[in-house]
Parts: C-alpha cells; sequence; structure tokens
C-alpha cells in the first residue's frame, strides 16, 4: 500500500487534522499531496511525520515507494511546483516542494537541479524565518558529494550560513563563514557577482561586529558602479552596504550618497523583498544618525508598504521599531510606547540586530519619558547582548551611555 494511504490511516488513527500532522514545518496543502500520492517524502519529511505520530521511523519509510530514476517528467513537474510556490511568495510550500524536487532529484543524480531546488528550500526557509532548518540544508549541502569543486557555489553556500550566523547573534562565526565565502570567490573574475556578493556579506558581518575600519576597507576597494558587466541590482546592493558601513563610521553624508543611489537602482517590481528591507534599513540608519527629513518619511512609507504586501510578521515588527524611532524622534512619545509595546510582545519573532534595536530604542523612549532606571535596564540588556554576540565596541558605546544616565 502506498506512503500516502498508511499516512492518513496513521494521522485518522491518532485524530491529528493535516496541519497537526504537518506542525507548522510541512502545510496541510503538502501534507494532502502526500496523502494523495502526488508527492513521495524525502528522509527529513518521513523522521518529521514518525516523530508527530509517535512511530518508528523505519515504519514508515517501509511505506515509501522507490522513486523511479530517471522520471524526468516527474522532476519537472516538482521544479515547477516548487518555483510557483515561491512567485506565489508561500515560503512555507515552496520549501516543501522544493524539498521533494531537490530529493528527486538528487536520486536521479541531477546535480544542477539538486543545487537549484536545495537552494530554493534554503532560502524558503529563511524567509519563513526557519534558519535552524535554512541552515542544517546548507551544511548538508556544503558536506554534499553532489557539491562538486565548484568555488562559485561554495562562496554562496558560506555567505548565506554567514548571513544566518550573523542575524542570530553569532558574530565571530558570521566572520569566519564570511571570510570563507569570499576566499572561495576569490578564484573568480574580479566583477564576478558572486565575489562581489561575497564582498557584501564579509562588509556587513565586519560592520555589525564593530569593525568598522575592516568593513570600510574592503567598501572602498569595490568600484562597481562604472562597470557596465555589473547588473544594477548588484550596484545596488554594493551602495546599500558601502552606505551601512559610512552610517556606522558616522560618514553620513557619503552614507546618505550611497543610500540614495541604492534607492535609484532598486524597484519593486524587480525584487519586493529587496526594495522594502532596504528602506526600512535606509530609514533606520538615518534615524539613529539623528535625521527625520523627507528622504527618511519616503523610505519609511515605502518600508510600510512593502510590510503590506508581504505580509511578513517579522518584517511588520521591523518596520514598526523604524516607526516607533521616528516618533522618538519627534517627541511623539505616545506613539512610540504604543508602537514597541506591540513589538515588545512580539520580540520572540525578532532577529539579534532587531532585538538589539528595540533594547535600544525602549531604552531612550523611557529615558524620554524620565524613568532612568528602566531605560538603563533595557540599555543594559542591549549592551548584554553585544557582549554575548562578540560585538565589543557597540558594548562599550551602550556602557558609556549608561554611565552617562547613571552619573
Amino acid at each position: 500500500m502506498r506512503f500516502g494511504d498508511m499516512l492518513r490511516r496513521a494521522r485518522n488513527a491518532r485524530g491529528l487534522s493535516q496541519e497537526e500532522l504537518g506542525s507548522g514545518i510541512y502545510p496541510p496543502h503538502f501534507v494532502s499531496l502526500l496523502e494523495r500520492g502526488q508527492r513521495q517524502p524525502s528522509a527529513e519529511m518521513v523522521r518529521h511525520f514518525a516523530a508527530v505520530l509517535g512511530m518508528e521511523t523505519q515504519t514508515l519509510s517501509w511505506w515509501v515507494e522507490p522513486p523511479t530514476v530517471e522520471d524526468a517528467p516527474a522532476l519537472a513537474a516538482a521544479m515547477f511546483a516548487a518555483n510557483h510556490a515561491r512567485d506565489l511568495q508561500d515560503a512555507a510550500l515552496a520549501a516543501s516542494e522544493a524539498e521533494y524536487a531537490a530529493g528527486l532529484a538528487r536520486d536521479q543524480r541531477n546535480a544542477p537541479v539538486w543545487w537549484d531546488m536545495s537552494m530554493l528550500q534554503a532560502q524558503s526557509l529563511i524567509t519563513a524565518g526557519r534558519l535552524e532548518e535554512a541552515e542544517a540544508v546548507l551544511l548538508r549541502m556544503d558536506g554534499s558529494s553532489l557539491l562538486v569543486a565548484d568555488p562559485a557555489l561554495h562562496s554562496v553556500v558560506q555567505g548565506r550560513l554567514s548571513t544566518i550566523a550573523r542575524t542570530t547573534g553569532r558574530l565571530l562565526e558570521a566572520l569566519d563563514l564570511a571570510h570563507r565565502s569570499v576566499e572561495s570567490a576569490s578564484l573568480l573574475s574580479e566583477h564576478s557577482p558572486t565575489r562581489l556578493q561575497a564582498a557584501f556579506i564579509l562588509i556587513a558581518a565586519l560592520s555589525v561586529k564593530g569593525e568598522l575600519d575592516a568593513a570600510w576597507e574592503v567598501a572602498i576597494g569595490l568600484d562597481i558602479e562604472d562597470v557596465p558587466a555589473v547588473p544594477s541590482l548588484l550596484v545596488a546592493r554594493g551602495a546599500w552596504a558601502i552606505g551601512n558601513v559610512a552610517f556606522r563610521r558616522g560618514e553620513i553624508e557619503i552614507g546618505r550618497e550611497q543610500h540614495a543611489l541604492a534607492a535609484r537602482l532598486l524597484s519593486p517590481r524587480a525584487d519586493l523583498e529587496a526594495w522594502a528591507e532596504f528602506h526600512r534599513a535606509s530609514a533606520m540608519f538615518a534615524l539613529q544618525a539623528g535625521i527625520a527629513d523627507e528622504t527618511v518619511r519616503t523610505s519609511l512609507d515605502h518600508a510600510r508598504a512593502g510590510a503590506q504586501v508581504l505580509q511578513n510578521p517579522r518584517y511588520r515588527f521591523e518596520v514598526m521599531i523604524v516607526e516607533a524611532y521616528f516618533a522618538l524622534l519627534h517627541e511623539d512619545l505616545e506613539t512610540a510606547g504604543e508602537l514597541l509595546t506591540e513589538v515588545d510582545d512580539g520580540r520572540a519573532l525578532l532577529d539579534f540586530e532587531s532585538t538589539l534595536d528595540l533594547e535600544i530604542c525602549l531604552g531612550n523612549y523611557f529615558v524620554a519619558r524620565s524613568s532612568v532606571a528602566r531605560g538603563v535596564r533595557h540599555l543594559l540588556e542591549a549592551a548584554r547582548l553585544c557582549t554575548e554576540a562578540g560585538a565589543d565596541e557597540k558594548a562599550h558605546e551602550l556602557m558609556d551611555q549608561v554611565g552617562l544616565l547613571t552619573a
């Protein structure tokens, strides 16, 4: 009897819905496809369903139908389903469909498709905020025999792992992985998109850790604006990265010039997520520099529009933090307080940098409300986060601020 029939019977016997069986990992629609025999499970899926059903993994493995090794139409259909889910911006379904397609490609020893689908799975998991799962996929890719000795592929995987490590506050690890990504990409042409992207990731890792001089040295070495072969979107990402470092170094005008270049080149039609995230980040950097002019207001409006379309709770909270900073600079403490309270309630969704921004904003908010003791507690928490992550310079800055408040 096929896997789908047995899975449905086991689920019904335990009184579980398809949503409960997927338990936030595999969406109900994908579970339905499995039960109807339109998909076969990967080894990871089998382990997941066995754990939810309280059964031995080997028992479920016996139900799985052996793959048809040369079934090219099935692989093409699986790739289409994964890409269609991505286009629909359904990250959970895209991750499941891509996992299925990658499994077929692996069984057929189709390395290029396996690579594409595994990377789509990892990126979809990142979009869904399931970073631990995305990291596991990337680590499996890095250790697979299907990942041939191609420096570009290794650089991309190491770069994605660096971004996840940075996002989760493991800054030393992020920096090490970023250096590995750059090292792998060094064998490529000077203006290879992969090589440039590795440099951007290294700049971000250095910048967040507080090694601003080193980040600036890498940044000013990127001469991409006058190179026709470099795609405009990549130039935009380069200007974005350079602008971020400039803002952190206090080079405000350079930061604004670079962000203005990125704003001209980024488009919501080309990459809505990147466009929205850039405007959120650009507004935040400007506000942290004490700037709240019309350009910042426009970026904040774009970020809000992106949040409405993307419908991503984590991103919505990140935009609300920027809105709170904006309200604080305009001395609108009531609005700032309402925004910060809502974000604080949902802080479990935030990554390391957004959690840090939240703590600093809460600290400044309570100081503005003359609740210095409460403000200091949040600033101390921000300093603790920086110390644990390896951002020692930022931790020292925050402690200096605390010292001035408690003197």
